[in-house]
Order: C-alpha cells, then structure tokens, then sequence
C-alpha cells in the first residue's frame, strides 16, 4: 500500500471540500427557487383576491358588469369605469406574463371575460367612448402576442 503522501492528503481534501461546497450551493439554489415560486403564488392569489375584494366592495360595479354582460346600452361613464377596470385587470395579467410566463391559469377565465364583456373587448382593441386610452398597444408586445394567441383563440 502506498502511503499518501502530505501535499496529496491536502489535495484531496480540498477536492472534497469543493464538492461538498457545491452540493451545500445545490440545496441553497432549491430552496431559493421553492421559495420565490411560493412567493408568486401568493403575490398572484393576492391580486386574485384584490380584485374579487374590489368587486364586493363596489356593488355598482357588479350591476355594471351585468348590465354590459347582457349588451344593454351602458352611458359613456359607466363603459369609461368598466374599462378602467379591464384595464386594471389586463395589467395584472401583463405582470403575471411577464415575471412568470408558466402562471398562465388565468387563461381560461379571461377568455370567458372576453367573450361576455363588450367593454373588455373594447378596452383591448381601443376602440369606444370609454376607451380612447387603452388598447393592446399599450401592453408589451410579448403580452399581446401571447393574449392573442391563447385568450382571443375562439373568435
């Protein structure tokens, strides 16, 4: 058996080290990552949250929704605070997109406002009385592109 020599003993165990420090790196990154990834679903289920709280707390706002949800003719105001509140609502969405382009479970409800809303519709094209400044021009395009192809895919 060969004897080891001091200067290899010292290498190896440096070599060890190494190891053990990028092993000890490896578990830090993943618990970094679970944590971010927790800390965006709840960011997202706050906004969620937010927007239903808005609703409650603003019980005109739900008669608007039906009343622009059943095509009855809505005053210029009223399509005005509708599309503030797509607006709202589409810049949440924008933000979700853009820090977490996988958290896409909004998709399918989105779609369902789109098809039942006039002033949504309006507010994306920017077209309307209430919507003269909104429009998907003023999302980024990387947004639009994917709202498009996955919220506006049954028209």
């Amino acid at each position: 058996m060969k004897k080891i020599e001091p200067q290899e003993l010292i290498s190896i165990l440096a070599n060890i080290g190494v190891i053990a420090g990028i092993v000890f790196l490896a578990f830090e990154l993943r618990q970094n990552n679970e944590l971010m990834a927790s800390e965006a679903r709840a960011t997202y289920a706050s906004m969620d949250q937010i927007g239903w709280s808005f609703i409650i707390e603003n019980p005109d706002l739900s008669d608007l929704l039906i009343k622009d949800r059943n095509g009855e003719e809505l005053t210029e105001s009223e399509e005005l605070r509708l599309n503030a509140l797509w607006l709202q609502n589409l810049a949440q969405y924008q933000f979700r997109f853009l820090e977490d382009p996988n958290s896409v479970g909004w998709v399918n409800g989105q779609r369902r406002n789109y098809e039942s809303y006039s002033t949504l519709r309006s507010a994306w094209e920017g077209n309307g009385s209430g919507a003269r400044q909104a429009g998907k021009d003023n999302f980024d395009p990387r947004f639009v592109r994917f709202y498009e192809e996955n919220v506006l895919v049954s028209r």
